[in-house]
């Protein structure tokens, strides 16, 4: 294992930043960014063979650092996550002076790359996974790469809903952030105001919206269509408007995977695409990025994604004035979709058990779970962390209380080792792109449902 990595500065210009996932959560989210796809985990023989006495031996972690020191890698997925791993890193460092926690951010076929490095023996101390939304920690579970986290973090501050993403068979191999990884539209405030816009009260308003937008010769919508993660991030809430009730069931699984309700929904989108409300030429918008800049520059309207956006813009655009809102239901019903985030796994080959466990415990802290919700300015999982911002404090009170399940965490939970999962991941663009229609797709799906 590498002691002594460098810390990878991320140059990010004023119109790039990278988006994240779980996700985000989830999250979410946790569903931010990550990868959807089934990710070959690391054959460990020699981790799952040396994990047992190193970790018997390390002290549960506690303030104040004792007689922790060294050095530790922690790798995350995504740039937009620097800001606030920075500050967790300064956090446990002021307790835990004699450690020196190094970082790298690998935000281009994240899974890929930390199977490989775990197959080398090369691989952090501590990463990032999607938890149990996608196979990548199952997988490294099955293979001894994790640490057994169950009975060496105080988790007594995480909610049940938060505990989930942690859990393979029924142990905990992660810690979670309580960032609540949501899904809004975003709005340029200045340019609704000086059209006579205002924010929908019902879908057949949003629709009317949409059409308004478009004959003002304004694209009401950036949306790039060659990422599984920016349409479903799209998706999701938009179907959480078209049909409510349909979206409630899906906490229990009362309701059919890729159905009716689904295929309408998939339908509507690929009507407001037609009708130009994503643009006249948006299966040219490349990735993300690009989605971003269209609504930072002022060259569409609206924005529907992650609610972990929101610091991007804002980076991106310090002048921008934009707000958030809720898809509403035709009986002006609004809710959230999404998870808290999944957070860091431990990995048991770690040449410094006794700082990674250190380290794992302080990220489950009221302190650095603050830090890390503030820092990113994101909307709060938990009632004993305030959001730092009014825009996620608007995103919030947008939901009006309700909570949705991700469609996606339906795929991978109610599927065999995630199978509808990765059809998802491999095939949902399609569907936008003309590859594959609405009916093959939720034949697809519905095929892998358990």
């Amino acid at each position: 294992m590498k002691k002594n990595m460098k810390k990878l500065v991320a140059f990010i210009g004023t119109f790039a930043l990278a988006m994240s996932v779980t996700a985000c959560g989830g999250s979410g989210g946790g569903e931010s960014k990550s990868s959807g796809q089934d990710t070959a985990a690391a054959d460990n023989p020699a981790a799952a063979a040396d994990e047992a006495a190193p970790i018997e031996e390390a002290a549960e972690a506690e303030s104040g650092g004792g007689e922790i020191s060294g050095t530790l890698t922690v790798w995350e997925h995504d740039y937009h996550f620097e800001a606030c791993l920075k500050d967790v890193i300064a956090g446990f460092e002021k307790q835990y002076p004699d450690v020196t926690v190094e970082y790298e951010i690998k935000d281009d076929n994240y899974d890929s790359i930390l199977s490989t490095a775990m197959q080398s023996g090369d691989g952090p101390d501590l990463f990032w996974t999607n938890g149990s939304v996608t196979a990548t920690m199952g997988n490294f579970v099955s293979n001894g790469v994790c640490v057994d986290l169950t009975d060496k973090v105080d988790y007594s501050l995480m909610p049940e809903a938060a505990m989930g993403l942690t859990m393979i068979d029924g142990k905990s191999y992660s810690v979670p952030w309580l960032t609540m990884d949501t899904r809004t539209v975003y709005y340029n405030i200045d340019m609704f105001e000086e059209n006579g816009w205002s924010v929908p009260k019902t879908f057949s308003e949003f629709e009317e919206l949409l059409a308004t937008v478009k004959a003002a010769g304004i694209t009401p919508i950036s949306l790039c269509p060659n990422s599984p993660w920016t349409l479903l991030f799209a998706f999701e809430p938009i179907l959480s408007g078209y049909d409510p009730e349909y979206t409630t069931g899906l906490s229990d699984y009362s309701v059919p995977a890729a159905g009716d309700v689904v295929k309408g929904c998939l339908n509507k989108m690929l009507e407001w695409a037609d009708k130009g409300y994503f643009g006249d030429n948006w299966l040219g918008v490349a990735d993300e990025n690009a989605q971003y800049l269209a609504f930072t520059t002022g060259n569409t309207a609206m924005e529907i994604g992650g609610s972990w956006e929101a610091s991007t813009f804002a980076a991106n655009n310090p002048d921008l004035n934009f707000g958030a809102f809720a898809v509403p239901a035709e009986d002006g019903t609004t809710g959230l979709v999404g998870t808290p985030a999944n957070g860091f796994s431990v990995n048991a080959a770690t040449e410094n058990m006794d700082a990674a466990l250190a380290f794992a415990n302080y990220c489950a802290t009221l302190e650095a779970q603050t830090i890390w919700v503030q820092s990113q300015g994101a909307v709060s999982a938990s009632d004993k962390i305030e959001a730092s911002t009014d825009i996620a404090k608007m995103i919030s009170e947008g939901g009006k209380g309700n909570i949705y399940t991700s469609w996606q965490s339906v795929l991978n939970y109610h599927s065999e080792g995630g199978e509808a999962n990765t059809i998802w991941g491999e095939d949902f663009s399609k569907v936008f792109t003309g590859g594959m229609t609405v009916d093959d797709f939720a034949d697809e799906i519905s095929a892998a449902m358990d």
